[in-house]
């Protein structure tokens, strides 16, 4: 395992009053001889340097957002659910503080979140010696959950926490920026479309496109050639974990989600999301008979996995796409085997999708909802 003293931590965005002091202390409680370097704004909040837990305080000029309102082809504004891009912000205050990480590894980590344990430490040394057909990096950077590129996004991996040589961190945050609106407003709309990705696609693809040409043509391309370049570049270049393998927590209300409470089978993010075990999936694909250890360490947890893919497919009817009959079936197969929670969550995702009808409130009827 990776030794604390090795590793600098950068901990990245605004300051919170209550949340970021909390986050420091963890770092201390869990890594007390990491570098820990604090990468905020400079006009952020007066905080006390008392509740300041970091070796370096970095105060970066803010590069603002871009405005992509009106921009991009409606079905990609739609698509993505894009109109405002904080990406350059996220990139400049991370890479600023990675600048300034003088040991062999880093963690980035939001001024938001809270590490909880470090099980992260031990994937370097499981991954090292598994084939990269496609690596960017010396070693993979660990991070959270990918997207799955055949039911959401291709070149979709979390940006939230990672970790990872301190050399390829850097690489991977020296992503191209999003232009501003007035750049992008000079180029063609083919062009400008090429150029915002969705932010977890942007690290992905720029690292990636630093070993040649990549068939990505905006936020929403896809094809199953595409899918499986996904797959084989991911598998590659990182270890996809989830929160709680992880160690991380986040403390923001809005991202509750990313803590995976319970219900979150048959949830809108279930269903797009790859989990670890399907990661190994891929890898034991694209990477060979050296995932098996990893497999089978993970016990019943990946056969169940593997068959909820197929689920998962089938609630998709394209990408990003609610297949609202199949999801009301499994919801409904849910509470028939005494799964309440899950059918629940199926519920709340077919409403939150639009879904308004005598079968799915009576269903809510039966759990003892009323449809919201």
């Amino acid at each position: 395992m990776i030794a604390t003293r090795d590793i600098a931590v950068v901990v990245q965005g605004p300051w919170h009053p209550e949340q970021t002091p909390e986050c420091l202390a963890s770092l201390r409680r869990l890594m007390p001889d990491a570098r820990i370097v604090l990468s905020v704004w400079k006009d952020a909040p007066d905080f006390p340097a008392h509740r300041v837990e970091a070796d370096v305080v970095v105060l970066n000029p803010d590069p603002g957002g871009v405005d992509l309102r009106g921009l991009l082809a409606p079905e990609i504004e739609r698509g993505t659910a894009i109109t405002a891009s904080n990406f350059n912000r996220q990139a400049e205050s991370t890479l600023a503080g990675l600048r300034l990480a003088d040991r062999p590894y880093a963690l980035k980590l939001r001024t938001d979140m809270v590490l909880e344990h470090t099980g992260f430490l031990d994937c370097p040394d499981r991954f090292r010696n598994i084939p990269a057909p496609m690596a960017v990096f010396k070693e993979r950077i660990i991070t959270t959950n990918a997207r799955s590129p055949r039911r959401s996004f291709a070149m979709f991996v979390q940006d939230f926490c990672s970790f990872g040589r301190t050399e390829d961190m850097e690489t991977l945050w020296r992503a191209d920026r999003h232009p501003s609106r007035e750049a992008l407003l000079a180029l063609p709309r083919a062009a400008r479309e090429a150029r915002v990705l969705v932010p977890e696609q942007q690290l992905v693809v720029s690292a990636l496109r630093r070993n040649g040409p990549l068939p990505m043509d905006n936020a929403l391309s896809n094809s199953l050639e595409l899918a499986e370049l996904t797959e084989r570049a991911v598998t590659s270049n990182f270890v996809c974990l989830d929160v709680r393998r992880f160690g991380v927590r986040t403390l923001k209300p809005s991202l509750a989600w990313v803590n995976e409470p319970t219900g979150y089978r048959l949830s809108w993010l279930w269903a797009l999301k790859a989990d670890y075990e399907e990661y190994l999936f891929w890898a034991r694909r694209h990477c060979g008979a050296a995932v098996d250890d990893l497999i089978a360490a993970c016990g019943d947890s990946y056969g169940r996995a593997i068959a909820d893919i197929a689920v998962k497919d089938r609630v998709l009817s394209a990408p990003n796409v609610l297949a609202p009959q199949a999801l009301f079936e499994e919801a409904l197969r849910s509470f028939v085997e005494n799964r309440p929670e899950e059918a629940l969550s199926g519920c709340i995702t077919l409403h939150r999708a639009g879904l308004r009808d005598e079968a799915l409130a009576m269903l809510f009827q039966k759990m003892g909802y009323r449809m919201p």
